[in-house]
């Protein structure tokens, strides 16, 4: 009888240690698994100031060919200023600027758009869609479009009126768009390269989760998104 007992007694406190050991088990991948949040969330947060660092205007250089940038909108101000000039369809925008380049006596004048997709594919997907938009547009914008390397991109050049001509590309998450006046093949290029990602070893911005605009129409001329 008193065997029994002794018996009965150890299976409970195997049962107790048992339980205490789930227990402490439970506890530890719990304080595991809130340490492993926190530093996804720490690395989250730092991937948030990365994205916001590296804008639609922080991405163009302060100068490009001793001329100064001069910020005309970015964000919701610049989507505004191109749906009030331009026709067309465009999704997954993320951010957008608009800047000028000019020389001190204004003989040399360079006009930026930088746009912000969610991915390299996307971007160049849109920048594609922009050059298909101009072939069924007509006129000068269909006649003089081409597709070129300059500084090593894939390039597309058009020109709505044979004078000016306009040049658009795209780099990781970005695309770049631009208008120079009174520039030389060799100073065209050198403008190419100082916007490029690669070159200026400028890591292309993480996309944020939320699109400052997923879609948008827009009236007549430049860009034919």
């Amino acid at each position: 009888m008193n065997t029994r007992r002794t018996g009965y007694g150890n299976n409970r406190s195997r049962i107790a240690l048992i339980v205490v050991s789930v227990g402490i088990i439970a506890i530890a991948l719990a304080i595991i698994g809130y340490l492993g949040y926190c530093h996804y969330q720490h690395e989250a947060e730092e991937a948030g100031a990365e994205a916001e660092a590296a804008t639609a205007v922080a991405i163009a250089p302060k100068e490009l060919l001793g001329m100064e940038k001069m910020t005309v909108a970015s964000g919701k101000d610049a989507l505004k200023l191109v749906k009030q000039s331009h026709r067309g369809k465009i999704e997954h925008v993320r951010d957008m600027a608009i800047m000028h380049y000019m020389n001190t006596n204004g003989s040399k004048f360079l006009t930026l758009w930088t746009t912000l997709y969610p991915s390299d594919r996307i971007a160049y997907t849109e920048a594609g869609k922009m050059a298909a938009g101009m072939r069924n547009w007509g006129g000068g914008w269909t006649s003089n479009l081409n597709e070129t390397t300059i500084a090593g991109k894939r390039v597309y050049i058009t020109s709505p009126d044979g004078i000016t001509y306009h040049y658009f590309w795209a780099d990781h998450e970005w695309v770049f768009y631009i208008v120079p006046h009174n520039f030389s093949d060799e100073e065209l290029k050198k403008a190419i390269q100082t916007l490029d990602l690669d070159i200026n070893k400028q890591k292309p911005a993480i996309a944020r989760p939320t699109p400052l605009l997923s879609l948008y129409y827009v009236t007549s001329r430049p860009l034919m998104w």
